[in-house]
């Protein structure tokens, strides 16, 4: 699976945005001790060249690791129990914003509304565990927001981006 993970700590940058997180009922997450990558327990980079630098996939993988081994959990590469993919997808795109004339220095009343066509670049990080014993989807988180041009791909940017994703994991349990 394709992963274009070099923005990820851009999208802390923008505290409002929500961050959605759902996962299997019945599962006691407290079971689970150890994780590694999807893919053979390699972390795997594919995306865009100006993304592809050693130490933004370092501090990438390191910043995972060390946010659930803050969780309790431990890297196995032997025999993990979850297996962590994650997805990070980027896009130029135009946002139309409305105004009316009021927003004029010199306002009179009109029933025109004027538009302006904002170029915006949009993210979204999506971060799955999977059981591998039961090759089954347990937990999901995403969020989505607005980034900065050129992305801010510092340390501190892209450790509090995976906390603000991996925050709600593990699920309390349900009483």
């Amino acid at each position: 699976m394709n992963k274009l993970i070099g923005i990820l700590g851009l999208l802390a940058l923008f505290a409002c945005d929500s961050v959605k997180t759902e996962y299997k009922d019945g599962i006691d997450f407290s079971t689970y001790k150890t994780f590694c990558w999807l893919e053979n327990c390699s972390f795997f980079y594919t995306g865009p060249a100006y993304l592809n630098r050693p130490e933004v996939q370092e501090t990438i993988r390191k910043s995972i690791i060390d946010n659930l081994t803050g969780k309790g959990l431990r890297f196995d590469s032997d025999n993990p129990d979850l297996l962590v993919d994650f997805h990070v997808t980027i896009e130029d795109t135009i946002v139309i914003r409305y105004h009316s004339q009021e927003d004029e220095p010199y306002y009179y009343k009109t029933p025109f509304t004027r538009t302006d066509e904002i170029h915006v670049t949009k993210g979204s990080l999506i971060i799955h565990l999977i059981d591998r014993q039961r090759g089954e989807l347990v937990w999901e988180s995403h969020t989505e927001g607005f980034l900065e041009t050129p992305p801010d791909l510092s340390e501190k940017n892209i450790r509090a981006g995976i906390d603000k994703v991996l925050k709600d994991f593990p699920p309390r349990p349900q009483q």
